[in-house]
């Protein structure tokens, strides 16, 4: 009762808060749900984003160097850009009428392995806010109730408890996923959740957790505390969701989301089918080696423009992901959507001691290093280990980046640092950065 009545009066601070200052969250909340409800193809939405996307286009070309010399006015006259080339001239794409002090910094390292920090004004990140609600109550989350955050924690998203108390989450590290860590996190998330909770956690955490419950069971599991599970980052594949739901009694989700822009997409009723977020991003499907749109259904590379990104606009960016467009019938209105989402099990690497490590405590450690462009991190044998990387220049941080990696797979564990030109790349045009290769499905498992 006393945790309700918790949950209850945090939801009416954070409302009472958001109108104080303009009510911009509550407006973009309810600009989501507006648009989800429309048809992709309706009159309504066509002129929303049209108009949004004008105006997006004419800031840019007249507050950023990058875009200054553009002379059309419809999408189809910007350049694709990725992370290398936003990289290499970033100030260029800065708008000159923001000054970075002021400013969100959002980091991330994805599933190429390439290392990128990107920025996003009060406004944009505030539709951001509004993104995380309206998805997660799609989830069954409601404002005021506990997230609980399955992450691998480093220095740079680390949270005090007093600001994870102020912002009603809980981070639990999942750095080491054998059998006794999981005890211990299934025993913390369970202390940490109240009727309500919701879980946020990357697919390859809860494959671990599948894997765990398959051989332990599932008696150390409270009931009814969660209220949904939403995951990212890899692809959540059905034996994982269904177990998760089944343990849990609660829905499972699967979200189309990058640090960059926001959440793009998240799935319904149909597994890993993302119906996309229209209100604030304009979704292309370019092809694989042309800067071309594919025929609808066709499989390329997915493009991202994010409409209410002024600080720093990110027009038709390229994610580094795959996948095509589809139309599916939802509620009696046809939804544009994501489909055949080129994602894969994330390779699960292990210490020098046989000791299971989520992917992840790898890639987010690699935001230390952003002097890297690429980087591909391999487990050879039980000790052996190599990291192969492009820093686009000579790497003066070898010691430094030994020195990490012994602390986070062991003092035995020999590691080899290898500088390439290029990482290559899969047949699917992504590049895969955390590779096991005494797995034995490891060969082909990419296409």
């Amino acid at each position: 009762m006393i945790a309700k009545t918790m949950c209850k009066l945090r939801s009416t601070a954070f409302w009472f808060l958001d109108a104080v200052k303009g009510g911009s969250v509550k407006k973009a909340c309810r600009k989501l749900k507006t648009f989800d409800a429309l048809d992709s193809h309706s009159m309504q939405l066509a002129e929303y984003k049209q108009l949004a996307l004008q105006k997006l286009l004419q800031h840019a070309i007249t507050t950023t160097k990058f875009y200054e010399n553009i002379q059309g006015s419809c999408l189809a006259d910007f350049p694709i850009v990725d992370k290398n080339i936003i990289r290499q001239k970033q100030d260029d794409f800065m708008s000159s009428k923001y000054g970075k002090a002021g400013l969100f910094t959002m980091t991330t390292s994805g599933s190429t392995g390439t290392p990128f920090i990107c920025y996003q004004n009060k406004g944009k990140k505030k539709r951001v806010s509004a993104e995380v609600i309206y998805y997660s109550e799609k989830a069954g989350y409601s404002v005021g109730n506990n997230v609980i955050f399955l992450r691998a924690i480093t220095k740079e998203n680390h949270k005090t408890k007093l600001l994870q108390w102020i912002q009603n989450e809980t981070l639990l590290d999942i750095c080491n996923l054998d059998d006794k860590s999981i005890e211990k996190l299934i025993g913390d998330f369970d202390k940490a959740s109240c009727a309500g909770s919701m879980i946020l956690a990357y697919a390859s955490t809860l494959e671990a957790l599948k894997d765990y419950f398959r051989k332990e069971g599932t008696s150390a599991v409270g009931k009814g505390k969660i209220c949904g599970i939403v995951s990212g980052a890899d692809m959540l594949f059905d034996d994982t969701r269904n177990a998760m739901s089944k343990v849990f009694h609660c829905g499972c989700f699967s979200r189309y989301s990058n640090q960059e822009n926001g959440i793009i997409g998240q799935d319904d009723t149909e597994n890993n089918v993302f119906i996309l977020n229209e209100a604030h991003y304009i979704v292309e499907i370019i092809k694989m080696d042309a800067d071309e749109l594919v025929a609808e259904g066709e499989v390329g590379r997915i493009v991202i423009t994010d409409l209410h990104n002024r600080a720093m606009p990110m027009i038709r960016y390229d994610t580094g992901d795959i996948g095509s467009i589809a139309y599916i019938k939802r509620n009696g209105v046809n939804k544009k959507a994501i489909t055949n989402f080129g994602g894969r099990r994330t390779d699960i690497v292990f210490d020098c001691y046989g000791n299971r490590l989520s992917p992840h405590v790898i890639t987010n450690n690699f935001w230390s290093f952003p002097e890297i462009k690429q980087y591909q991190f391999i487990q050879e044998s039980k000790t052996q280990y190599t990291v192969k990387m492009n820093a686009g220049k000579e790497f003066v941080r070898q010691n430094e980046m030994k020195a990490l990696l012994q602390r986070l797979i062991g003092d035995k564990a020999v590691i080899n640092i290898e500088t390439e030109k290029e990482i290559p790349i899969l047949a699917s045009g992504k590049q895969k950065c955390i590779v096991n290769k005494m797995l034995s499905d490891t060969k082909g498992a990419e296409n």
